[in-house]
């Protein structure tokens, strides 16, 4: 039986794949939210500044 050496990292299991997944799928969907927002001319601003 071999040793592991303190430095050897665990293996890749299905949920570091889905980790992954869902984070690609989250910046997709961000970007694709932007780019629909700028066909609309939308845009980001802080609300007035309004004093009484």
């Amino acid at each position: 039986m071999a040793a592991e050496s303190p430095s050897s990292r665990p293996p890749v299991n299905v949920y570091t794949a889905m980790l992954v997944l869902s984070f690609i799928a989250i910046a997709v969907g961000c970007i694709f939210l932007a780019l629909d927002l700028n066909r609309y001319n939308f845009q980001l601003q802080p609300p007035p500044d309004v004093r009484p």
